[in-house]
């Protein structure tokens, strides 16, 4: 597999949330930069996968529907700059963080009168 030609994004960059690293040294799991769908990374790269399906392909008989293109986002180089550790420390600082936010306040509002029916318009 070739790379993507885009510039290499490195891990210590992406926020904890869009990589998962293992503690013993597994491959390292990337969201895809283009459709968020989660790969694995091999020999540097995001794995190659198919991005979304092509609009209007369902209509398309089954033999003859176009498969989906590849992702733009596959054979991004990745470059994995963190330890485990590292990593694992920055999530549980955003989680922390994440969960010290406000919930916002939901105000209930009154629901519209209903509309009378066009048989109770004709008898008034």
């Amino acid at each position: 597999m070739r790379h993507n030609g885009r510039p290499v994004i490195l891990a210590s960059r992406l926020t904890p949330n869009l990589l998962s690293l293992s503690d013993q040294g597994g491959c390292a799991l990337v969201a895809c930069p283009d459709c968020g769908c989660w790969r694995s990374v091999k020999r540097g790269m995001v794995t190659a996968h198919r991005g979304p399906d092509v609009p209007g392909a369902d209509a398309w008989p089954a033999e003859f529907r176009p498969s989906p293109p590849r992702c733009p986002g596959s054979g991004q180089r990745v470059r994995i700059d963190v330890t485990f550790e590292q990593w694992r420390k920055e999530l549980a600082e955003a989680c922390f963080e994440a969960g010290k936010r406000r919930p916002t306040r939901v105000l209930p509002r009154p629901k519209p009168p209903v509309a009378p029916s066009v048989m109770q318009l004709a008898a008034r």
